[in-house]
């Protein structure tokens, strides 16, 4: 395994606007973990309990749909995962996988609700994510 980079949270777009003090309390409710390839972050119809944050490395997001399981997203370094169902309470709505081996930040569902109440800039972002997936009714495939 080519053990991933830690990258410092305040050099990821999505704490870009945080303060030093926000920055050192998110820096307390985040766990750095090396992910290998090939492993399932999270499951599609599960309930969710974990927030992540892409720190290094890419995942793959799939869907069940009638023709099969169809990637329809890969993300990488300071990307999100799990915050919809994090929000909405719903089940997952994907399954993420990683497609190289990954660091990655992870929140349980108390922590993440901790984090958006102490950095509004990032609960906004998080937000607008969160929004901006749940309007395409229709994801498309991303070629493999």
């Amino acid at each position: 395994m080519d053990t991933p980079r830690e990258v410092d949270i305040a050099e990821l777009e999505l704490f870009a606007d945080c303060t030093k003090e926000e920055l050192r309390q998110i820096r307390s409710l985040t766990t750095y973990l090396q992910i290998p390839k090939d492993r399932v972050l999270m499951r599609e119809g599960t309930r969710a309990q974990e927030f992540i944050i892409i720190n290094s490395g890419t995942a793959r997001v799939l869907r069940e749909t009638d023709e099969g399981v169809t990637t329809v997203a890969e993300i990488g370094s300071g990307e999100i995962l799990g915050e919809m169902a994090l929000l909405t309470g719903s089940p997952r709505n994907a399954t993420a996988v990683a497609a190289t081996d990954l660091g990655v930040l992870v929140s349980s569902a108390s922590e993440f609700r901790s984090i958006l109440r102490i950095a509004p800039t990032v609960a906004d972002r998080v937000f607008q994510t969160s929004m901006e997936r749940a309007a395409r009714s229709e994801l498309q495939p991303v070629a493999a």
